[in-house]
């Protein structure tokens, strides 16, 4: 029988932390037996989930990003990963949860703050108020539910959008059993040039990038040789991303992939 270890447990108003790990992988839930993140602890940077992996797509399609924000902390996996590997980028971690970021920080090993890492603790839909511009900025926020109201609203759609540089890119994860998905893309698609959607290997969630200015078809010609190039640097494997980026076109009105 596989053994579990339950290491953190507290019930907050809006939902329930809890950390406990098992084969030497540590996990967070909030509210839900669904996995919020996930951690190996013989390389805590290491990216475990198939969707975060997925979050580091923006590097096919902008080769000079240098600021990242990132909405919803969860484990950290993502902003870890990038303080790691990704020497150039700064991140913003915005987290609604004083407890979710207290968690984060001792159990799941997120870097104290510092020149490129900052961790703000502040709801998403009050901080896009204020927040400066971003190359990407990521929404990964989920309660036991799902995808918390504020952040489904047209409103914080188009909030997002005016605080995007130039050539910026939005990024959010979809539970792909998500009721609402269809019409969540829909309405991402709406408000941007040009949206890739990448559904993870077994189907659990489903990456939509999102794009300010689409990306140019000599751009789009050298995607291949860029996620090779990514996958020797970062040992993710960007040639299957794209596999199924271009899977998953078919049923988009505009194809990035032709």
């Amino acid at each position: 029988m596989l053994r579990k270890l339950n290491l953190f447990r507290k019930s907050l108003t809006e939902s329930e932390v809890e950390v406990s790990e098992s084969r030497g992988v540590r996990s967070l839930y909030l509210g839900s037996r669904t996995v919020q993140s996930s951690m190996s602890l013989a390389d805590p940077y290491h990216l475990v989930l198939d969707y975060t992996k997925a979050m580091m797509s923006f590097l096919l399609f902008h080769d000079r990003v240098r600021s990242v924000a990132c909405i919803g902390l969860g484990g950290g996996s993502i902003p870890k990963f990038i303080w790691k590997m990704l020497p150039e980028i700064n991140i913003c971690v915005v987290e609604s949860s004083q407890q979710v970021i207290n968690v984060a920080r001792q159990y799941f090993f997120i870097p104290d703050d510092d020149a490129r890492l900052s961790v703000i603790h502040s709801d998403g839909t009050s901080w896009i108020d204020s927040a400066g511009k971003y190359d990407v900025i990521m929404l990964d926020a989920f309660d036991g539910s799902g995808v918390p109201g504020g952040f489904t609203d047209d409103e914080f759609i188009r909030k997002i959008k005016t605080h995007l540089n130039y050539q910026g890119i939005y990024m959010q994860n979809f539970w792909s059993n998500d009721p609402q998905l269809k019409s969540r893309i829909n309405q991402i698609e709406t408000a941007f040039d040009q949206i890739a959607l990448i559904p993870t290997p077994k189907g659990g969630n489903i990456v939509a990038l999102a794009f300010c200015k689409t990306p140019s078809s000599a751009h789009v010609a050298r995607i291949t040789k860029l996620s090779r190039d990514l996958r020797r640097s970062l040992n993710l494997d960007f040639d299957d991303m794209v596999q199924r980026m271009r899977s998953l076109q078919s049923s988009q009105t505009k194809k990035l992939f032709i």
